[in-house]
């Protein structure tokens, strides 16, 4: 009976849940190059969602032309976009607007090179879709700072990511709560570790041109991973190693992830020289953001300890929770798993 309610309420949470994408909210890129602050080229990379490409424009000030000759063309999985404008005033300094931003495009990663502004870059977000070229106030994210909030936004929107770290945490809450709360935590930094050193190498290597895997097949096997975690933990036989050993589960599959957070940045775009601070930026965002799902997970761990008794919550997540969110994970990934091959093979 408590398996049966379970489904039902991961049925309920898989509704609304089967009609957001796996990576939460796609990301522009827009790169403004000038030598005399005047005259520019710009391009704009914009992310295929879907499908489909959201449309995005640039408004510049008033007296702005562009130029004959703008270009569209389509690569990696997106579409890139190039013209030339002049301006009257200098392009340091002006107010751009950004159109187009919604519940697809979220964010635009914009960055200005010139003489003028070495190295400054912001992300302009569709709740504030303005910014001042240049600017050096708290409004501007220079230097490539803003690729770690997108590091960080990256994980807690990108449900297959996020899912996957969940269904880690509570392998570990149920495997290891009968021997105590420090085997907990020993074990989940353990697991947390393995899974961002896992990530770390192959994102750092995918985004180096070192490694390379069609995207595809990677993406469908990154939903499998959270897939074969959720099996585990329906089956809950604790002679698997899965259960035994989740740092080692960890560490192969957070390779696996590693080229899905190198896609995601390779669709942001990444200045043509000096990308090892954004890439370290960027791969600090995504532990960040790991951080706070671990800590989100520990405060409604100690809420609900406190609510149901401490000895009754020790033997591990209640089980009507505990059942629908496996079930919700499961149904989820499965989903996602159907989706995905369709499109490989399509």
């Amino acid at each position: 009976m408590k398996r049966g309610s379970g489904a039902i309420m991961a049925l309920m949470l898989v509704a609304p849940a089967a009609e957001v994408g796996a990576h939460g909210l796609a990301t522009g890129f827009v790169s403004i190059e000038t030598a005399d602050d005047h005259e520019a080229d710009v391009l704009i990379k914009i992310p295929e969602v879907e499908g489909q490409t959201p449309a995005l424009g640039i408004a510049f000030a008033e007296g702005c032309e562009e130029l004959p000759g703008r270009t569209r063309f389509k690569r990696n999985a997106g579409t890139i976009e190039r013209w030339r404008i002049r301006c009257p005033q200098p392009l340091t300094g002006m107010d751009i607007e950004l159109k187009g931003l919604n519940a697809v495009l979220g964010d635009v990663f914009v960055e200005l090179r010139s003489p003028n502004a070495e190295g400054w870059s912001t992300v302009v977000r569709r709740g504030l879709p303005t910014a001042r070229l240049g600017a050096r106030d708290a409004r501007g994210l220079q230097n490539n700072a803003g690729y770690f909030p997108l590091g960080v936004e990256h994980i807690l929107s990108g449900f297959d990511h996020l899912f996957f770290v969940l269904a880690l945490l509570l392998l570990v809450w149920r495997t290891r709560s009968p021997y105590g709360r420090r085997a907990v935590t020993k074990t989940i930094l353990a697991t947390i570790t393995a899974f961002t050193a896992g990530h770390s190498i192959t994102l750092a290597a995918a985004t180096l041109d070192l490694v390379r895997l069609p995207r595809a097949p990677t993406e469908l096997a990154i939903a499998l991973s959270v897939l074969l975690l959720a099996v585990e933990l329906a089956r809950d036989d604790r002679s698997t190693l899965t259960m035994r050993f989740p740092w080692i589960i960890a560490f192969v599959f957070g390779l696996l992830h590693g080229f899905g957070f190198a896609g995601a940045l390779a669709e942001i775009g990444l200045p043509p020289e000096g990308i090892a601070v954004p890439l370290l930026l960027f791969n600090l965002g995504v532990e960040a953001g790991q951080l706070l799902i671990v800590l989100g997970a520990a405060s409604a761990v100690a809420v609900a300890s406190s609510v149901v008794g401490r000895r009754r919550f020790a033997a591990g997540p209640l089980p009507s929770f505990n059942t629908a969110l496996v079930y919700a994970i499961g149904t989820i990934t499965a989903y996602w798993c159907c989706e995905r091959s369709l499109g490989w093979i399509l």
